[in-house]
């Protein structure tokens, strides 16, 4: 299972907190600096120059035209003929260097994998036990659902990539509620499925899959709250945002699905 290839967190069960945003509210304090489509992150590091291949042969041929010594040969015919030809070609236009280092973008199909098996680790570190997360049920129709809402407007997945490989994420939904007062469109942003592998935790890569995703429900949606559910160590990078706790606290009860016994016979 696709669990089974990272490391477990084993964090202790958190008190889980409903959280509410406005966009009211104020900006975050340090926003980061994101690139959602391929940019790269500040402080990325630049790629190194490197000459151009013409550049180097024409000092190679200069130092070899000031060592010649004594009369020169006339030319090859096929050399001559193999230079004239190749004269009138275009030069290839020069191709700009890729982005290096850390990028914060939207999800590509070829991600979902990755997305899955980070919604899988914070289960874990929610306190799930270990038999749950790696059930091949929920990990199958998580899946599905990735594949199914993959491209759809009121879905945004963000991802960090680092040299091609997916290592945090950040989920954001549109959401249909029956209207109110305080809602008379009955739209609220859903914000979850954020998750970092340990190794690139404290890097900022969380916080940016974060950032985009807020960026996407300000600017790409016509949502006017976003609610969340938080742990207290994660409370912080949603503070940012101007998130608080909301005054009705969340409740919730589990109904029983498991389906009872055969009679026996």
């Amino acid at each position: 299972l696709l669990l089974k290839q990272y490391d477990r967190v084993g964090e202790p069960i958190a008190a889980m907190q409903t959280l509410r945003h406005r966009n009211a509210c104020r900006e975050p304090a340090q926003p980061l600096k994101y690139a959602r489509e391929g940019c790269p992150l500040p402080n990325a590091p630049a790629a190194p120059g490197i000459p151009g291949a013409g550049g180097i042969l024409a000092r190679v041929s200069e130092d070899k035209s000031g060592k010649r010594r004594g009369p020169t040969r006339p030319p090859n015919p096929k050399q001559l003929a193999r230079a004239l030809r190749g004269r009138d070609k275009p030069e290839a236009p020069p191709t700009e260097a890729g982005p290096t280092g850390p990028v914060i973008r939207r999800a590509s199909s070829k991600d979902l994998a990755a997305v899955l098996a980070l919604r899988a680790l914070m289960f874990s570190a929610m306190g799930t036990g270990e038999e749950q997360v790696a059930a091949a049920q929920w990990q199958a129709n998580a899946l599905r659902w990735l594949q199914v809402k993959h491209g759809n407007p009121e879905v945004f997945v963000a991802v960090a990539d680092v040299n091609g490989s997916t290592v945090a994420t950040a989920m954001g939904e549109v959401v249909d509620r029956p209207p109110s007062p305080g809602n008379p469109t009955g739209r609220v942003g859903m914000l979850g499925n954020v998750a970092t592998f340990p190794q690139y935790r404290m890097t900022g890569l969380g916080q940016g899959c974060v950032d985009a995703v807020m960026d996407w429900f300000r600017d790409e949606t016509d949502v006017t709250s976003v609610e969340l559910f938080a742990t207290p160590e994660g409370r912080r990078r949603y503070e940012v945002h101007g998130f608080t706790t909301h005054e009705f606290p969340h409740l919730r009860v589990d109904i029983d699905r498991t389906p009872p016994p055969d009679p026996q016979p």
